[in-house]
């Protein structure tokens, strides 16, 4: 599965671009804000239905107009898939060959992608929700029932959540405990079983990227030695108190941990990046496994926060992973892929394949 052929108008300072992309590797390289990230941008519109970069659509569709409209054709052992966007004044509106109820999770399908950017560094620094996002974005690609079964956890959280602002009856929080606990129970009986299998990826490929041995912990969101039923009751009288459910696997987190310590506490910003690589890209090869056919990585200014020496080691860790890379650079550096590469040159506002 790649991206074959981009399309987009009215995105950002773009008013018009029509980009063919190669099946391996594609640098766009340019002078900084010369609009190199806008196609990865654009790119992410398709797959997210939003920007990795930017959630406010008034900043993206360009200045002077209502919608900015991004169209993709995926190309899948010589099968092709139609993607379009549209967003601005009405709306976010998707349509995948012509089907315009899939919605989000249906772009996520047609083109499942990662990003590698200056703020991934946030994986390792930033909320447990950005960790909870990343094995739950494996499991979306990996576990077919787990979309599902989340988002039935997600309506029961909410309905005990407003039960416990508004406490009339303690039979109506303990009536939604019960499905609270069956789905929380299942979702993170999925997480653990993909940790295992992602744990010791994420460990190879760390080692490879800084040199040093590192850690995992998966920690579920409630007491180990408790199922989640008896911990919700347990934590009932707090819960009324900050009225909010504080355990469960909407609380859950993954722990990184060096020699010295937690990762997000020991290392520096430029390992902080590399260790998210590592969780990146190991995500990237687990679900490459279980769906048997290659997934989308757009590599944002790859060099940020890191020397030539880790930069050259991290592409070439990406170079072996058989995926579709879209990357952007200052320079058409020689270092930044080995083998054959396709060149896209952007100025003035303009995007030309070299």
């Amino acid at each position: 599965m790649f991206l074959k052929l981009l399309k987009a108008e009215d995105f950002r300072l773009f008013e018009s671009v029509e980009l063919d992309f190669d099946r391996n590797h594609n640098l766009i390289f340019g002078d900084n804000a010369s609009g190199k990230t806008t196609i990865l941008e654009a790119i992410s519109y398709l797959g997210r239905g939003r920007s990795f970069r930017n959630p406010k659509i008034a900043d993206i569709v360009r200045w002077g107009s209502d919608d900015l409209l991004v169209y993709g054709k995926v190309e899948n052992n010589a099968q092709y898939t139609s993607i379009g966007v549209m967003n601005g004044k009405g709306g976010l509106q998707s349509s995948i060959n012509g089907d315009h109820s899939l919605g989000i999770a249906g772009l996520a399908k047609a083109l499942p992608l990662q990003v590698i950017d200056p703020n991934s560094h946030n994986l390792i620094s930033g909320s447990p929700e950005e960790r909870r996002r990343y094995i739950d974005w494996i499991l979306f690609h990996v576990e077919p029932k787990y979309i599902e079964i989340w988002r039935k956890y997600k309506r029961a959280l909410k309905q005990r959540n407003a039960a416990l602002k508004n406490i009339s009856d303690k039979n109506e929080i303990e009536y939604w405990n019960k499905g609270l606990s069956e789905y929380g129970e299942q979702i993170n009986k999925l997480r653990e079983d993909v940790f295992i299998i992602i744990e010791p990826v994420i460990i190879e490929n760390a080692y490879d990227l800084i040199g040093s041995s590192i850690s995992m912990i998966f920690e579920k969101g409630w007491s180990k030695e408790k199922s989640l039923l008896d911990s919700l009751n347990l934590n009932l009288k707090r819960d009324i108190q900050y009225k909010n459910t504080t355990c469960g696997p909407h609380r859950a987190d993954i722990r990184v941990v060096l020699e010295a310590g937690t990762a997000k506490d020991f290392v520096s910003r430029g390992q902080q990046k590399l260790l998210a690589c590592a969780l990146i890209t190991a995500s990237v090869e687990i679900v490459q496994m279980y769906n048997d056919k290659p997934l989308l990585l757009l590599v944002d200014d790859p060099k940020a926060e890191l020397d030539r020496h880790s930069t050259s080691k991290l592409m070439k860790k990406i170079a072996k992973l058989d995926s579709q890379v879209i990357a952007t650079s200052i320079d058409p550096e020689e270092y930044l892929f080995e083998g054959k590469l396709k060149l896209f040159h952007v100025e003035h506002k303009k995007i030309k394949s070299i």
